[in-house]
Parts: structure tokens; C-alpha cells; sequence
């Protein structure tokens, strides 16, 4: 079993053996808080460039932490909605699967 799970994975083998683990969710949650924090962190050098405000103004601590909390929140609410839509949906086509692979096709 082992075998063919390697051989399936090819070019994606991180992803498939973390979804082989149940982690694929945690990864998709790192990978978006981590996506937020970036957006946080470039947003104070966007409003400079493109709204013209100077630096004394969007560079208070409170500004930027402003910047960082919306950005991991907007990551996060992200997370929560793939976790509703697509968690269903991909733990209904794991329960498939496990059942093709024990030889059930009734479904």
C-alpha cells in the first residue's frame, strides 16, 4: 500500500502524504494565516505608494498592528470558509474512495 501511495504522488508527494494524514486542512490554515500576515505586512507600503500618505502617519505601531490583525483575520475567515465548503465535500469523497478500495460499489 505503502508502494503505490508513493507512486501515486509524483510530482505532488508533500501534498498527497498530507492528505494522507488528515493535515492537508492545517497546511491549508498555515498557508493562508501565512498569506494574510504578508498582506498585512505590505499593506502599510501600498497605502504610501498608492494613496500618497506620509510615512509618520502609517507607520504608528497602532497602524500596522491594524494592518497585521486584518490581514491574519481575513486568512482565517478564508480557512473557515474552504474548512465548511470543500470539508464536506472531501471527506464524503474520502469515505468514496476507502469504500472502492475495500471493493464496495454499492454507492
Amino acid at each position: 500500500m505503502e508502494v503505490k501511495r508513493k507512486e501515486m504522488a509524483g510530482k505532488n508527494g508533500f501534498l498527497v502524504e498530507m492528505a494522507s494524514r488528515g493535515l492537508y486542512m492545517r497546511l491549508l490554515l498555515i498557508f493562508m494565516l501565512g498569506m494574510g500576515f504578508l498582506t498585512g505586512t505590505i499593506f502599510p507600503f501600498f497605502i504610501i505608494i498608492v494613496l500618497g500618505l506620509p510615512k509618520e502617519i502609517v507607520f504608528r505601531p497602532g497602524f500596522v498592528l491594524a494592518c497585521l490583525a486584518a490581514g491574519l483575520l481575513v486568512g482565517f475567515l478564508n480557512y473557515l470558509l474552504v474548512r465548511v465548503l470543500l470539508g464536506v465535500v472531501l471527506s464524503r469523497l474520502a469515505a468514496l474512495a476507502s469504500q472502492l478500495a475495500q471493493g464496495d460499489l454499492s454507492n
